[in-house]
């Protein structure tokens, strides 16, 4: 793990007053939630991240976000 999303863990651990392992723990249930989603719809979404049958993990998926992003004007369809 960077020490760059550590310190993202971090403040948002110290803004729910949790600690960063929580945060990130609830982080992977809820992308192993959202990727064990039988819905096609929802894989197609997977897909275009990036993520065809490969699960992310927190700052994997951040990471890959952001990077979008920043090529956007910010919103993905």
């Amino acid at each position: 793990m960077t020490k760059k999303f550590q310190r993202i863990l971090e403040r948002i651990a110290q803004e729910n007053n949790t600690t960063a392992e929580e945060v990130y723990r609830e982080m992977q249930q809820a992308i192993d939630a959202g990727f064990d989603n039988p819905d096609p719809e929802v894989q197609e979404r997977w897909k275009l991240l990036g993520y065809n049958g490969k699960r992310p993990t927190p700052e994997d998926l951040v990471m890959n976000i952001s990077k979008m992003l920043k090529g956007s004007k910010g919103i993905i369809q």
